[in-house]
């Protein structure tokens, strides 16, 4: 009475998510490995900094890999639209973090650019190796659908001596 009951869920969705989490991870490791070395390397400015850069940059990654995971068995169209709008989301509240870091510089005099970029770097390396790695253990059925559930074939009507359908020979 108290269990729960897991909804069907399509291969197609299994697979993003193993992507999603796959990527997470990468992620995860290369922003600790960047913000270790920033923290010994460099200090404590660049640490933070470090750490703020590869925050916003798993928060983009992650964000974007969930609607995909959301919306991966709809119709493509809703995929797309769906793809492009988290997209234009998120490099919109990017750009207003710009803004405002920008419009108030003195408060963020303490930010390392090095390390910033070295963060942001560091975090889509580490995303993209994992994810390209979980990609290439996933298992994705390839195979030709058996003959009788082929589209049945247009049948070939001549019309004054030439088909009427577009083929080698009628």
């Amino acid at each position: 009475m108290g269990e729960r009951r897991r909804a069907h869920r399509s291969g197609n969705s299994l697979r993003a998510q193993q992507l999603l989490v796959g990527g997470a991870v990468g992620g995860h490791v290369a922003a600790l490995l960047v913000v270790s070395v920033a923290l010994v390397f460099w200090g404590p400015e660049s640490g933070i900094s470090a750490a703020v850069a590869s925050a916003i940059a798993l928060a983009f990654n992650v964000i974007g890999h969930a609607v995909q995971v959301i919306v991966v068995d709809a119709d493509p169209r809703v995929v797309l639209i769906a793809a492009m709008a988290s997209y234009t989301g998120r490099v919109t509240l990017l750009g207003l973090v710009l803004m405002l870091v920008l419009a108030n510089a003195e408060r963020f005099v303490w930010m390392q650019p090095i390390a910033i970029i070295w963060g942001i770097v560091a975090v889509v390396f580490g995303w993209l190796t994992a994810e390209f790695w979980v990609y290439s253990r996933l298992r994705i059925p390839v195979y030709d659908p058996p003959e009788d559930q082929l589209p049945a074939r247009v049948p070939r009507q001549e019309v004054d001596g030439d088909c009427a359908v577009a083929d080698d020979h009628c």
